[in-house]
This record gives structure tokens, C-alpha cells and sequence, in this order.
């Protein structure tokens, strides 16, 4: 290869690592905005219901989803593994179900078709949804200890689980302020 096509091969390398961490603080980027816990419990499948509230103290994992949506499907196995590398004394993983007029038991037998390990919650009318300003799906939030996002990151690929992991260690020795 002459030195001018190495060159070129070069800098067209070197832009394109500068166009992909460029992008991952769009895509990817802790957050640190203090958001109050969603006040408003929300149904579980089984008819009663459940609020974030109870597990302040705790890392909250926070997978928004649809029966509908192939991406979240995907994200599933990823999630599941995650939630096996970590304590539950230290995480809680919860599915926030966005479907507006599927019936619970469609949602059920989706969650066993997809082999989901956690508990869902639902938000038929979205209204978490829109509280945390979840633009689309899948999304998953990380809450801190405290309550507040620490993370939020659309589409889940399985590539993503040792970024996870590393960050989990982090956010499970946070302290209370």
C-alpha cells in the first residue's frame, strides 16, 4: 500500500471513531437529573399494584416495552442476564408494559413466550411513560439508590450486557445522600 492510501486509510479510520463517541452521547449517556419517583402506583398483571416508592434504597431497572415491539423482544434475554449478574438485595428489575388495549392475558403469555425473568408493571394510558419523557421503545431507566436516573438507553443488544455489568458495581455501591 503506498504511504498517500495509507494515509487516507488513516484518517478515514480515525473519523470514523470520532463519529462513533460523538454519537454515543446521544444514544448512550448517563443522565444526572434528579426526577422524584413516578408517584402513582401502577397495576401488576396479577390485579393489584405496585409503587417505585417502595424500593427507594435500591437500584431500579426499568424496561419499557410492547407486545408488539420486535427490538424489546430482543432486549429480553440481555436484560434477564443482567438481572442474574447482580444482587437482589442491592437491584429490582421491573417491565413497564406500554401496550394500550392488549389484554393481560396476551401480555402474560408474551412475557412466557419471551422467557421474561422479571415482573411487569402496566401503563396503558402512559402516563409514566410520559413522566419520564420516554420517547421510545425498548427504553431502559436506571434509578439510583436515592431515586434519581442514572442511565437511560434505547434498544438493548446483547453486546451491551459487560457495559451493564461494570456500571451495576458502581451504581450498587452508591450511598444514600
Amino acid at each position: 500500500m503506498n504511504p498517500k492510501m495509507k494515509t487516507v486509510l488513516i484518517r478515514l479510520i480515525v473519523s470514523r471513531i470520532y463519529l462513533l463517541v460523538f454519537l454515543s452521547f446521544f444514544f448512550c449517556k448517563p443522565e444526572s437529573v434528579t426526577v422524584d419517583f413516578y408517584p402513582n402506583p401502577l397495576p401488576k398483571l396479577t390485579g393489584d399494584s405496585e409503587a417505585l416508592s417502595l424500593w427507594k434504597g435500591k437500584v431500579i431497572v426499568l424496561d419499557f416495552w410492547a407486545t408488539w415491539c420486535e427490538p424489546c423482544a430482543k432486549a429480553v434475554p440481555t436484560i434477564n442476564e443482567w438481572k442474574k449478574s447482580v444482587s437482589e438485595d442491592d437491584f429490582i428489575f421491573r417491565g413497564i408494559n406500554t401496550d394500550t388495549s392488549e389484554p393481560i392475558e396476551k401480555i402474560k403469555e408474551h412475557m412466557i413466550k419471551l422467557k421474561m425473568e422479571y415482573p411487569t408493571l402496566l401503563d396503558k394510558d402512559w402516563k409514566m411513560t410520559d413522566f419520564y419523557h420516554v420517547e421510545g421503545i425498548p427504553c431502559v431507566l436506571v434509578f439510583d439508590r436515592s431515586g434519581k436516573i442514572v442511565y437511560r438507553q434505547y434498544g438493548l443488544e446483547h453486546e451491551d450486557l459487560t457495559g451493564l455489568v461494570i456500571r451495576s458495581h458502581v451504581w450498587a455501591k452508591s450511598d444514600l445522600p
